[in-house]
């Protein structure tokens, strides 16, 4: 067998035409271009050779690495490889020539290497798998006095069903765009086989890098229906739930853990309001009165999390590492007013897409959005300081139906040039600890001490809420109601925003990295480096885009709404907001009037 010959295209094999691989081979010449090969202690770069003969090829999906060489077979074993269009995986050939070669280091004392990362917990859902991992980012890797570790610039997680005869990557999933959307913790494998059994290993990768992969996953079976208390999903997608709420006033007088067609909630560890760790379970309750719509709830989650805490990568968790979440479960006495129906702005303009397609708020270096300056904005992408207010950026953005918070920003930071950068949650720098459904626990304060314990809160993907109500991947899922009123969807909407049968598709928002030459103009030309702090890292590298050549083309305004139908509403446009996987994840402001709540960091 020869590469001319090879029968397998990248869109057969995985599905998908977002096939990247390191080694290249030239059908024309008979040449194979290698990055990094490992042979026994050394690791080489840049190598060229010419191919005996083709020894086997695989056919599942695998993550790109370095090549390994064994001398006595004169065997190379092959991770992925391109192949003029097309993209082969665990290719074994047997090698004619050496060409030529670059570089080469000691794999034990001298080559640059990553982190290998580590997986903490895995999370089913229909035909995905939620993966959550510690790694270790730019932060760790400017303290250790170990020099040869490198930052990892790509997290590639494979989930390989147990039968051999199935595999998928976080890079081959609808939820992908490289360095926008599911490229780090937790990563989403999606496009898997409901009913299979899976397990799953993450890989950490850089540039002339020795490679790091993760031991693998305990297995989980993904479905589309109502995930249990155990956290095992149905066969079936649940309809009873969405039968029995059909419109958003069926979510007055809700109470969540006892909502009709949803299985029991998950049992938890938790510290109750007493400081004192026990176990128990999810209560919220939805009220409404003529003008209002409020949560009450214990602040825990209804879905699989406390298993998950605390994390953080072995040997690193302490100071001033601090990777991970050291922080567990704390239960919290939530009450949360939203006006019972938004009211948009009267400055919201909205186009032929369904939303405005104009900036709200902006990061410059003079001018930064707070919960306590710059918070109103007013057309033209000016601070509001008098007549009508377009958008307000908040700080807190909702309290699900589950009674979960739902947080934007963090607390993590990078002061470089006088300038405090603002970490987002889902980042290459620093790791957070975000669990399978993007959520961690904030600490609570009790004087001038901390304790290591307190609210639950979401960044992004409400992995397990969604999963727990059981919906599936055929329609939109509603997970709560945004602090101006407004409902809030996860992940996926109407593919025409008008017509509640055209099928659904993955919402992808506006946003998109900002240029050096922008960055440069908004007064952060002392950003720190890029190998220290991936771009997407900060909030100030990010900008809302939905007009220019540099635009994604996405389906969302400033605040990640737009108007359409819905399941709760299919013959009447509303407005309402997404949670996406790409940035903001979580939206950072509203058109509508926010509840006094959003900005006050003193009742939340």
């Amino acid at each position: 067998m020869s590469f001319r010959n090879l029968a397998f295209a990248c869109a057969f094999v995985t599905g998908s035409s977002l096939c990247m691989a390191a080694d290249t081979y030239d059908a024309t010449t008979g040449t194979l271009t290698i990055p990094l090969v490992k042979v026994g202690n050394t690791l080489y770069k840049n190598a060229r050779v010419t191919v005996a003969s083709v020894v086997s090829v695989g056919s599942l999906v695998t993550t790109d690495s370095q090549d390994t060489y064994d001398t006595a077979t004169n065997q190379l074993s092959i991770p992925v490889v391109n192949v003029g269009s097309n993209t082969y995986y665990n290719v074994v050939v047997k090698i004619g020539r050496v060409l030529s070669s670059g570089s080469s280091c000691s794999i034990s004392s001298a080559c640059s290497k990553v982190g290998t990362p580590e997986i903490k917990g895995v999370l089913p859902g229909d035909s995905r798998i939620s993966v959550h991992f510690n790694y270790m980012g730019g932060k760790i890797v400017g303290l250790l006095t170990n020099t040869n570790y490198v930052s990892a610039s790509k997290y590639v997680a494979v989930c390989t069903s147990s039968d051999g005869l199935h595999a998928a990557s976080s890079t081959t999933s609808v939820e992908y765009k490289e360095g926008h959307a599911n490229y780090t913790n937790p990563l989403v494998v999606s496009g898997l086989t409901n009913g299979k059994s899976y397990s799953c290993t993450v890989t950490a990768t850089a540039d002339d890098a020795l490679s790091g992969t993760s031991s693998a996953s305990s297995s989980v079976i993904p479905n589309p229906g109502s995930a249990s208390s155990a956290g095992v999903l149905s066969a079936s997608a649940n309809t009873a739930h969405a039968s029995a709420y059909p419109n958003y006033d069926s979510y007055c007088n809700y109470t969540n853990e006892t909502a009709t067609g949803l299985p029991a909630v998950a049992t938890v560890s938790y510290y109750n309001t007493s400081g004192v760790r026990t176990t128990g379970t999810s209560r919220s309750t939805i009220t409404c009165t003529a003008s209002t719509r409020t949560v009450t709830s214990n602040a825990l989650p209804d879905h699989l999390a406390s298993q998950f805490f605390t994390n953080g990568l072995t040997g690193y968790t302490g100071s001033p590492y601090n990777s991970g979440q050291p922080n567990s479960i704390g239960e919290k006495s939530v009450s949360k007013s939203v006006p019972l129906s938004g009211t948009i702005s009267t400055a919201y303009v909205k186009g032929s897409d369904g939303f405005d397609t104009s900036a709200c708020y902006s990061y410059t270096s003079t001018r930064e959005p707070s919960s306590s300056a710059n918070y109103k904005w007013a057309s033209g992408g000016a601070v509001w300081s008098s007549g009508t207010v377009r958008c307000q950026w908040v700080a807190y953005f909702s309290y699900f139906n589950n009674g979960v918070k739902v947080e934007p920003g963090t607390a993590e930071t990078y002061t470089s040039s006088g300038i405090t950068y603002k970490a987002v949650g889902k980042n290459l720098y620093q790791d957070v600890g975000l669990d399978p459904s993007n959520a961690h626990n904030q600490p609570t304060m009790s004087g001038t001490s901390m304790k290591m314990y307190g609210y639950y809160h979401v960044h992004g993907m409400p992995e397990g809420q969604i999963s727990r109500l059981g919906r599936g991947n055929s329609t939109m899922t509603l997970v709560g109601f945004a602090t101006d009123g407004f409902p809030i969807y996860a992940r996926y909407g109407f593919t025409n925003r008008t017509n509640a049968t055209s099928g659904v598709t993955v919402m992808k928002s506006n946003y998109r990295l900002r240029t050096a030459a922008e960055l440069s103009a908004a007064g952060y030309s002392g950003r720190p480096s890029a190998s220290i702090a991936p771009y997407g890292t900060f909030e100030q590298d990010w900008v809302y885009d939905a007009t220019s050549s540099l635009s994604h083309g996405g389906h969302l305004d400033a605040c990640n709404g737009r108007y359409g139908v819905t399941p709760e509403s299919p013959t009447v446009e509303v407005y309402h907001y997404y949670i996406t996987d790409s940035y903001p994840f979580v939206p950072r402001c509203v058109f509508g009037t926010p509840s006094s709540w959003a900005n006050d960091a003193s009742v939340n």
